[in-house]
């Protein structure tokens, strides 16, 4: 209900209070439908957004991308498959990078320049074998170990025709 809306409900309801009561109550009434109406005021949410928290600000983590293939491909099985995966860390450098298949590590990478560095990208391949749906997931870590939250994409496994 729009505050509009309220506001006639309110005023048409205070016009049959009064014409059904007498002169003295009608003060009365009225401030009683007034203390009300202030009540239902109070009630209300009427936060703006200067009233709302302070956002928490989110950690500054490494990221990580997964470029090729686009989620949902469809491979054959017994096929050697490869992710293009690009991680990037401004603040600390990306020290290696993890690619897993339904939660088991099979392939990982570390920069060959340095021990760290701010754009890291690599091709990651896996050999398919199980047919189904599989989850692959790649985590960029910092040399602290301090890791990013995982990249994900689904990868389905067929049989040759």
């Amino acid at each position: 209900m729009t505050f509009s809306t309220a506001s006639f409900k309110m005023h048409a309801l205070i016009d049959e209070v009064i014409k059904n009561i007498g002169p003295m109550t009608k003060r009365l009434s009225l401030w009683l439908l007034g203390s009300l109406l202030i009540v239902l005021l109070a009630a209300c949410n009427l936060t703006t957004p200067d009233n709302l928290p302070t956002p928490i600000p989110t950690p500054d983590l490494p990221r990580v991308e997964i470029i090729d293939p686009p989620n949902n491909v469809q491979v054959y099985e017994n096929t050697e498959f490869n992710f293009d995966i690009v991680a990037r860390d401004e603040t600390q450098g990306i020290s290696w990078l993890v690619l897993l298949v339904d939660g088991s590590e099979i392939n990982q990478a570390r920069p060959q320049d340095a021990e760290t560095v701010e754009v890291f990208r690599v091709t990651m391949n896996w050999r398919t074998s199980e047919l189904g749906n599989h989850a692959v997931e790649a985590i960029a870590y910092r040399a602290d170990g301090t890791q990013s939250d995982p990249a994900v994409l689904n990868v389905e496994v067929i049989a040759r025709p």
